[in-house]
């Protein structure tokens, strides 16, 4: 009996030993690595998920306390996740990431930006003690999960794309840049006009001009253009030229520019000048 309590006791120690162990192990876990394929597993459960960058200063020094924090996981029942940002800008654009380290909770869909403490024993509170509750999740029109902010994420993923041919073109083939954005400039102008055909041949197809004619009571009163008689015209030039004439005739001959008076005095001017002279 006392060897079966024994047996008994030394396999109970054992169990508690494994338990440690498979604990201590699981607390040094590394955090998940979330890419563009897999990001809407966040949207289920608690999660706290922080944007880096290798080439980050403040990230390097803090991951040593975030990989502790994804230690802590499995006790406080949250998951911990990592996104790089240079391999998932797509991500980034999405989460509207403006400086790193960013920290998101996430917990059923809703989204909450921390910027709390960065220690452990911080992002422990936060989740042990509920504080999360205390931040305002993102706005509608910044929710990762929504429309706007794919169309956003796929603009950030194509910028990346354009900028890794244009460092190929410069590191590989070493094209000079300003030659590069003379490419780049001359390209945008060719898919601008090929974008701007296709606008106007889809509206062309899809909303045709339509052609609205008059009602009927405006056509009884439009007015029509009536002819003119010439034979109207000249009678009216002969008028005119008659009655101009009669005009003239009315007036009688024109008078003499000086009156008999005017030369008279003149004349009289002239002697008194003559006689003091003399």
């Amino acid at each position: 009996m006392i060897s079966i309590n024994c047996y008994l006791v030394s396999f109970l120690y054992l169990l508690h030993l494994l338990a440690n162990v498979s604990s201590q192990s699981y607390k040094t876990k590394e955090p998940i690595k979330i890419t563009d394929s897999n990001w809407t597993n966040v949207l289920e459960g608690e999660w706290m998920v922080e944007f880096m960058a290798p080439w980050c200063p403040a990230c390097k020094s803090f991951k040593d306390v975030w990989t502790e924090f994804a230690g802590w996981g499995y006790d406080l029942d949250i998951t911990v996740g990592v996104i790089d940002v240079t391999e998932n800008p797509g991500l980034s654009g999405r989460f509207l990431v403006t400086s790193l380290p960013t920290l998101y909770h996430i917990k059923d869909g809703n989204f909450r930006i921390y910027q709390g403490g960065r220690k452990t024993t911080d992002l422990i509170s936060l989740i042990d003690e509920k504080k999360w509750n205390a931040i305002e999740p993102v706005a509608w029109y910044r929710n990762p999960n929504s429309i706007q902010m794919g169309v956003l994420g796929n603009f950030f993923t194509a910028a990346m794309f354009i900028r890794g041919i244009y460092n190929t073109m410069t590191d590989v083939y070493g094209i000079p840049e300003w030659l590069c954005y003379v490419i780049f400039a001359i390209l945008t102008i060719i898919i601008g006009l090929i974008l701007g055909l296709l606008l106007v041949l889809c509206c062309d197809n899809f909303f045709p001009a339509k052609y609205i004619p008059l009602p009927p009571e405006r056509l009884a009163h439009k007015p029509k253009d009536d002819p003119t008689d010439d034979d109207d015209i000249i009678d009216d030039t002969v008028e005119q030229k008659q009655t101009k004439k009669t005009s003239l005739d009315s007036k009688g001959p024109s008078e003499p520019s000086g009156s008999a008076s005017q030369v008279a005095s003149d004349s009289e001017v002239r002697k008194r000048t003559q006689k003091a002279k003399e």
